[in-house]
This record gives C-alpha cells, sequence and structure tokens, in this order.
C-alpha cells in the first residue's frame, strides 16, 4: 500500500469507530406489557429490580384506581373544634406498573394530603366549589411528589376521588 492510502484508511477507521450507537445503561426505559399469568410482587433477580423500579409506565387509559381509606385521613380542621375525616382513591390512566408506584408512594402520598387537609376551614367547606378545588389540589400535590420522587416528565396520576367526606 502507498503513504497516501495509510490516512485515509485510519480515517475511515475512526468514521466507522465513532458511528456505533452506544446504549446509554442510565436511559430510561418503558414498562414490559402487563402479562396476567406473572407474579409481580417481588423481583426475583438484579435485572428485574431494575427494570421493577426503574421502568417508565405505559400511558394505556387504563383506569388503576389505589385506595387511601385504612385508617382514613383525619384532621382537626383549621381555627375550629370540628374535625374532618376523608377516604381517597387516587387514580392512574396507565399501566399496572403506575399503580404499584404509586403504591409505593402512600405514606408520602398521605402525609401531602393530610397538609392540605390541616389547611381547610370551616368557611372552606361552606364553599359550593369546595371539594373540586380539594381534589384538584390533591392531583397537583401527588403529581409534584411523584415527579420528584421517580423523576417523570409527566403526570402519573389522573385524579384523586374523595370516597367518603364526613365533617364532625
Amino acid at each position: 500500500m502507498s503513504r497516501l492510502n495509510w490516512p485515509l484508511l485510519v480515517v475511515i477507521a475512526l468514521l466507522g469507530a465513532g458511528c456505533g450507537e452506544d446504549v446509554d445503561p442510565n436511559a430510561p426505559i418503558m414498562c414490559p406489557p402487563f402479562d396476567t399469568a406473572a407474579k409481580y410482587n417481588k423481583p426475583t433477580s438484579v435485572e428485574e429490580r431494575t427494570l421493577w423500579n426503574g421502568c417508565i409506565p405505559n400511558d394505556l387509559r387504563e383506569s388503576q384506581y389505589h385506595a387511601i381509606e385504612k385508617p382514613a385521613l383525619m384532621v382537626k380542621m383549621k381555627n375550629s373544634r370540628k374535625m374532618m375525616q376523608l377516604k381517597l382513591s387516587v387514580l392512574t390512566k396507565h399501566d399496572f406498573f403506575a399503580k404499584l408506584r404509586v403504591q409505593t408512594h402512600d405514606q408520602a402520598l398521605r402525609s401531602i394530603f393530610t397538609e392540605r387537609m390541616l389547611e381547610v376551614t370551616e368557611d372552606d367547606i361552606a364553599q359550593p366549589n369546595f371539594r373540586q378545588s380539594l381534589r384538584a389540589d390533591f392531583k397537583s400535590k401527588a403529581n409534584e411528589l411523584i415527579r420528584n420522587y421517580e423523576g417523570y416528565d409527566f403526570d402519573l396520576v389522573a385524579d384523586v376521588l374523595i370516597t367518603s367526606y364526613v365533617v364532625e
């Protein structure tokens, strides 16, 4: 080979090596399709645990509910002697893995819902759209919490339903 061909071969080799796609091990992956025959309670291997804890739920428009009922959320209303008790259900329109993410953060969700309930006054509950505004607040706080913990760039919680509402 002549001297002019060596630099050309080196350049071609470098370009060929640079064109290969490297797979980022930290890149987000979508959750696998839900299999009704599979048991999803506990991952058994490191790969399953990584997939289980790190996959992004698929938006399938399937309603998945997580009940926050036992024990019910109960707080003393602000500047009042009355107590407010709520039972809630968190709705997600993603796959089964989204419901599992919501279940994982059950205690944190209970905490932010309780904090919001502590701000409620007797004047607030007299407002005609109080429950709708409370649900909207719960939804935005739940999505903010899950975004912070999971790193999602989308809303996982579609709605927060009030299934029981008692003021005594």
